[in-house]
């Protein structure tokens, strides 16, 4: 009995055979003329090659290709370039005549245009899961180009709706596929969306859709995926069953993990799954610059993704113990070594992940306090407390990192850990200073600034001396330079705010603990009086060798005296020196002779 054999799919590099042909043939010199002939070349020898030829003259025959046709990939390179022939065509037309003023051109443009996005539509269906003539990732590629295909129609045509969903919907499925291929495929589909967004961000624009003047490629491609519905629905279900596969094959290559200068070996194949997985969507994560609301959902997604390779571990972890407690081996405890190793891994790569993402989380909020973004809506929740509350979480996460197993021991990592924790709390006592100036509570906010300074200068003698490595978390001199400066800033403004209100002293700190911060404030004469003699030296009570970062007042510089020229075009002037002194009430024999000598007349006094 002859059991039937499965038919071989084909597999159709669309953005590759694209790519390679344009740039040989003349695109890398906007050479379409060129190109479009190479295209007519290409499809004269894959017909002969195929035998596949219609003949000529009158004894011309047309052969349409059907999916029963399709018996070698070749015949979709025939689909293939014809379609890239009638664009190259259009782009020809369109070069030769830039302003296309004259409608004959302008009308066979757009008929040749017309024509690939009709080709490109019979490639997609030749390559539709329907047909069953190709993989999952080139059924996908065709979809994508068809879609490429009819938005550039229908962004000629000024239908700017149309455009952005078939732009929306090619950027979508070559930003999935960019995950599920090999490093020049990601490279293919990155340059094809970096073509892509600049005709997104116009259609926005064109159809009113900036958010405060920018228009945001990512919600634009997310309104487009939410008004197409099922349809939509049931490609993202495509790609992420590819993306799968794919993940399964990579992770059969995946046979070890480097971490820290270490090589842990992943023999479970479920558990090299998860944590590609997870990998691949923080490599999505950081190479995404779009709005805040979308990296939330992005470091959702990674910490998910991290959530999965944690269970995975754990579960890998207890069927170490079970074989162990069976069979001792010398190998035993290396495993189980290996497996809290990547246990470690795991665990901190998701806290540190909570930290970027808490980060993020901070920035947004600082540029509505304080930023280019300040808002100004009363109703909206947006205190400094919430930015007191990110930096702790981010401390908190922290010291869960330095709770981790292995972490301990790995001196450098834990010199890491430990500089960026007093980095963080730092800043977690600057913002709660600045929360308490805002309540006028001067007195706590100016303690806080000082133990604010003494964590930056804790941590400012490790700054810069080892060279950091791939994966370091180490404070940068950038970094503890920024902190100092905003306490620096920050504690110059809470100085002069308590000493308008409260007075100065020779020993601040001894003032402040005796002064009530509800005296009533002094007259203007009075207040100028105490700046004049204000102290520009102010010691520290508890270093009073340490000088007080803020000058008050600041040190007088010189500045350019007026120019000579000014002076010298006084003499070229003409008053009517009557007129002034009679104006004066002034009799004219005592504005005579007041010229001011010898010095007078060079310097232009008369």
């Amino acid at each position: 009995m002859e059991v039937d054999q499965p038919k071989a799919q084909f597999q159709l590099d669309i953005l590759s055979l694209t790519n390679d042909a344009r740039n040989a043939y003349g695109l890398r010199r906007q050479e379409y003329g060129r190109y479009r002939h190479h295209c007519t070349q290409r499809l004269h020898r894959i017909r002969k090659t195929l035998g596949f030829t219609h003949g000529k003259d009158k004894s011309f025959v047309s052969r349409p290709i059907t999916a029963a046709t399709v018996a070698d990939e070749k015949y979709l390179h025939l689909v293939l370039f014809q379609a890239e022939r009638a664009w190259g065509y259009a782009m020809e037309i369109k070069a030769l005549s830039v302003a296309l003023d004259d409608t004959r051109k302008q009308t066979h443009y757009m008929s040749r245009l017309k024509k690939a996005a009709k080709l490109a539509q019979s490639l997609e269906d030749l390559c539709s899961s329907k047909a069953g003539k190709v993989d999952v990732r080139s059924t996908l590629d065709a979809q994508a180009y068809s879609a490429l295909m009819s938005a550039y129609v229908l962004f000629e045509a000024q239908e700017w709706q149309g455009a952005l969903e078939k732009f929306s919907a090619a950027r979508a499925i070559y930003d999935k596929l960019s995950l599920a291929g090999t490093s020049h495929q990601e490279a293919l589909c990155h340059a094809a969306l970096d073509e892509i967004d600049p005709n997104i961000r116009f259609c926005g624009y064109r159809l009113r859709l900036a958010k405060d003047g920018v228009v945001n490629v990512e919600e634009l491609v997310k309104m487009s995926d939410a008004n197409k519905g099922s349809a939509s629905d049931v490609l993202m279900r495509e790609i992420e069953h590819l993306i799968a596969q794919t993940r399964k094959e990579k992770a059969q290559d995946l046979q070890s993990l480097n971490w820290r200068s270490k090589s842990l070996p992943l023999k479970n194949a479920k558990l090299a799954t998860a944590i590609l997985a997870a990998q691949e969507t923080a490599s999505q994560l950081a190479s995404t610059h779009g709005s805040t609301e979308s990296k939330q959902e992005l470091f959702d997604k990674v910490l998910q993704a991290y959530a999965e390779a944690d269970k995975q571990v754990k579960k890998a972890l207890k069927e170490d113990a079970v074989a162990a407690a069976k069979i001792k081996s010398s190998k035993s405890e290396q495993n189980t070594a290996e497996l809290n190793m990547v246990v470690t891994y795991i665990s901190f790569s998701t806290l540190r992940h909570s930290i970027d993402r808490n980060l993020v989380l901070a920035k947004d909020i600082y540029n509505k306090l304080e930023g280019d973004e300040a808002t100004t809506d009363k109703n909206e929740d947006v205190h400094y407390q919430n930015l007191v509350k990110a930096y702790d979480n981010i401390v908190q996460n922290l010291i869960a990192i330095q709770e981790l197993p292995g972490v301990e021991a790995d001196v450098k990592l834990s010199s890491e850990v430990e500089n960026k924790l007093t980095f963080y709390k730092g800043w977690r006592c600057f913002f709660t200073a600045t929360a308490y100036s805002k309540l006028s509570r001067h007195v706590e906010a100016i303690a806080l600034f000082d133990r604010a300074q003494a964590y930056a200068t804790q941590i400012r003698s490790s700054v810069g001396r080892s060279k950091p490595e791939v994966d370091s978390i180490d404070v940068t001199e950038q970094e503890l330079a920024d902190l100092e400066s905003k306490i620096r800033g920050r504690k110059c403004q809470v100085h002069a705010a308590w000493y308008m209100e409260a007075g100065h002293s020779e020993n601040i700190e001894d003032k402040l603990s005796s002064m009530s911060l509800d005296e009533k404030s002094l007259d203007e004469p009075a207040l100028i009086k105490r700046l004049d003699t204000y102290p520009t030296s102010i010691t520290s009570k508890a270093n009073p060798t340490v000088p007080h970062l803020v000058d008050f007042p600041p040190a007088l510089q010189p500045i350019p005296a007026k120019p000579l020229f000014f002076d010298i075009a006084f003499n070229h002037m003409d008053y009517n020196h009557d007129a002034i002194a009679e104006r004066s009430g002034r009799p004219k024999a005592q504005n005579e002779g007041s010229s001011g000598g010898w010095f007078g007349s060079i310097w232009g006094r008369k």
